[in-house]
């Protein structure tokens, strides 16, 4: 089965007054395109949250965001060193430049670091084993939801492309058959239209059949269609097989549209042309579908 590159996942835990929660969102990419939000005092955490997601995941842009708070709310105590500063600081500007103005408590109270957390004794935190065991489970869960939603766009993906595989393998066989009677049309033409350039001369067969000849070997597709039918074989079974193939499905088409650009190329027939043109629509729809295969 194949994956899609779409994905979402949320998930959350807490014990005691610690709560982490994990949101993933996941589109499509042509490499593991990972960022990570998580809170600057807890970076330590971030190497372990990388490397969960590369177990699980091979392609795709994937933005997760890891949220930990306390739900008891810090313990708050005043900076009075800090504090001191800012007053001296205002006291000195307010003389030097003659200003009336002094710093009131509003302003002073939203100056950074005057309030400090008695628990944060520096910018980071040290994780403990529960944390870490915390952020594992529900990076665990989260991705687990990314999983299987990408496992469900894959499957819808699977089952229009083989759909779209089985039409471009019928119009395949239906250029081989009206390829067999295009040579006899030709020569048909050809000795008609000979007939009325050289009425009373008559027409020489060995050099008519010489003309189809050279047409024959000029016009001959059907190594193409061998080579587009392989090519679907392939396809569909890369599609079997399962993950991490986008890449390999995305070659095979460059290959088949290579296919029937050529066979448009060498071919005449309006039938043929029409029926090729319809197979190259059939590919560029696998290509926008395969943009999201993993």
């Amino acid at each position: 089965m194949i994956f899609s590159m779409t994905g979402y996942g949320t998930s959350s835990c807490q014990k005691d007054d610690t709560v982490v929660s994990i949101e993933i969102r996941t589109v499509n990419h042509r490499f593991l395109d990972l960022h990570v939000r998580i809170p600057r005092e807890y970076a330590s955490l971030e190497p372990d949250v990388h490397q969960m997601v590369r177990s699980f995941l091979m392609r795709g842009r994937v933005d997760v965001n890891v949220t930990i708070w306390e739900t008891a709310g810090p313990e708050l105590s005043i900076n009075p060193e800090l504090v001191r500063g800012y007053l001296e600081a205002a006291r000195r500007i307010r003389s030097e430049f003659d200003l009336q103005d002094s710093l009131d408590l509003k302003t002073l109270l939203t100056l950074p670091g005057v309030f400090r957390d008695k628990g944060m004794t520096a910018e980071w935190h040290e994780p403990g084993d529960d944390l870490l065991a915390m952020l594992r489970k529900s990076m665990n869960e989260a991705i687990q939801e990314v999983v299987r939603m990408r496992r469900q766009e894959g499957e819808a993906l699977e089952s229009e492309m083989l759909r779209y595989l089985g039409s471009i393998g019928e119009k395949a066989r239906s250029i081989r058959e009206k390829a067999g009677s295009v040579l006899e049309e030709y020569r048909q033409r050809l000795e008609e239209r000979l007939s009325q350039l050289l009425p009373n001369n008559g027409i020489d067969p060995q050099r008519l059949a010489q003309e189809v000849a050279l047409l024959a070997e000029k016009s001959d597709i059907s190594e193409e269609l061998t080579r587009l039918e392989s090519h679907l074989e392939q396809y569909a079974g890369l599609v079997k097989a399962g993950r991490e193939v986008g890449k390999k499905l995305d070659f095979l088409l460059q290959e088949m549209q290579r296919e029937a650009n050529t066979i448009l190329s060498k071919t005449g027939n309006l039938e043929i042309t029409r029926i090729g043109i319809a197979v190259k629509a059939d590919i560029e729809k696998l290509r926008e579908q395969v943009q999201n295969v993993e």
